[in-house]
């Protein structure tokens, strides 16, 4: 039986499979084994390992979250956050989310939307994903989540409770602390405050991780930022948890080490990456790569903001909230792309425009122009995030082939 079939028809026996204790010891040596030398990759596949540990638990809540978010208040409160649009990814990297897509359009009607969330809609359907208990969204970077939050409603079950982005730091922090407060009475929890402020002391440690990892990214190429891209899942997942300090300590002293032994790359061309990746199997990258062409930053990677208060948990939560300028108005993220351009000395910048995404697809072609207005050469290439059938690889290649030898 094959792997897909696995996946989508025999969920129980996997669930019960991978909610085994022996399993999950098995592979939790595994992962050590594998990746004894590549420890970046071994901490988040053993993060993931927990994740699906927790979600497939019987007694464990199931919470989904959109990516933008913030995870520390369910961290807090023992809860592995679900991020569907993280998921949706990661099946695709498997290869394996051909027939949610295709199953997604019983529901949607058509393919005219985000592919992210039709694999989102489609896995939700076909049962692989938990049926959740909250569904809760913060209405950025787009509108997408609440729509497929309501009809996984819908279709699982689940409660839904919404963050409105209208940025009012105090209007934002009330939101947060009602659906805080409101998990802590459903879950029993007497503490809630203080498990939030020790969960915000780990959110804060991993985050100077995070700003060291950027610091040293401004003078020293030693890894593409393909792997960035990857590294977003983690990004927008696991602030507030061990994880987070572990992830982001051991990246940062990867790249000190890859340093300090002289493993610099000299790139010819230095780009700048706007938006997401392809996440499915493709040779883009190192095709790009073979031409000397490095991604040195990304916009994925440039979300920023203030040192969570222990005594003001809320507001410097909404604080978070209201200083993510990634992926958010036309105004921000031109300001954000032209700053990093001259920080991280990109030649050029690559917007990747994601189909059916009508928050970045709308705005992609004005964000170039205003770059180039600027003096900064920049390339919109039309392609897909999950869905390999809506990526024209070799059509892609050949714009940016010209791109480059116009930049180089």
């Amino acid at each position: 039986m094959s792997v897909e079939k696995l996946v989508y028809e025999r969920q129980n026996l996997i669930k019960n499979f991978v909610g085994s204790f022996p399993v999950y010891l098995g592979a939790k040596i595994f992962i050590n084994a594998k990746y004894k030398e590549d420890k970046v990759t071994k901490i988040s596949y053993l993060y993931a390992l927990d994740l699906i540990k927790y979600i497939y638990g019987k007694k464990s809540k199931k919470v989904m979250i959109n990516i933008f978010t913030p995870s520390e208040i369910f961290y807090a409160l023992d809860i592995y956050p679900l991020l569907p649009e993280v998921a949706s990814g990661f099946f695709s990297a498997l290869g394996l989310l051909r027939r949610a897509l295709n199953e997604s359009e019983g529901i949607l009607g058509n393919s005219d939307v985000c592919s992210v969330h039709r694999g989102i809609l489609g896995l939700s359907k076909l049962k692989v994903f938990p049926t959740p208990d909250f569904l809760v969204s913060y209405t950025k970077p787009c509108f997408s989540p609440i729509f497929s939050f309501s009809l996984i409603k819908e279709l699982n079950g689940g409660e839904i409770f919404v963050i409105d982005s209208f940025e009012d730091e105090e209007y934002l922090a009330s939101q947060i602390e009602r659906i805080y407060y409101e998990l802590t009475k459903r879950l029993g929890v007497k503490d809630g405050i203080e498990r939030l402020k020790k969960v915000i002391i780990l959110s804060n440690e991993a985050y100077n991780y995070f700003e060291e990892v950027k610091e040293l990214r401004r003078d020293y190429v030693v890894m593409d930022g393909k792997n960035f891209l990857d590294y977003a899942g983690m990004i927008f997942s696991v602030f507030g948890s061990k994880y987070g300090v572990e992830f982001f300590k051991t990246l940062r002293d990867e790249i000190k080490s890859r340093i300090q032994k002289g493993k610099i790359i000299e790139p010819k061309v230095r780009l700048y990456w706007m938006h997401l990746g392809p996440y499915f199997k493709t040779d883009l990258f190192k095709w790009l790569n073979d031409k000397g062409a490095y991604i040195v930053f990304e916009e994925s990677t440039s979300v920023s903001w203030e040192r969570l208060d222990i005594n003001n948990p809320f507001e410097s939560l909404a604080k978070k909230l209201i200083n993510l300028k990634a992926f958010s108005s036309l105004e921000d993220r031109i300001k954000v792309a032209l700053e990093n351009v001259e920080k991280y000395k990109a030649h050029g910048v690559i917007i990747f425009n994601q189909w059916g995404c009508r928050q970045g697809s709308v705005p992609t072609y004005i964000i170039r122009q205003k770059l180039v207005r600027e003096g900064v050469p920049s390339l919109v290439i039309d392609g897909d995030l999950v869905d390999e059938l809506n990526f024209p690889k070799e059509q892609i290649k050949t714009r940016i082939e010209a791109f480059l030898e116009v930049i180089s």
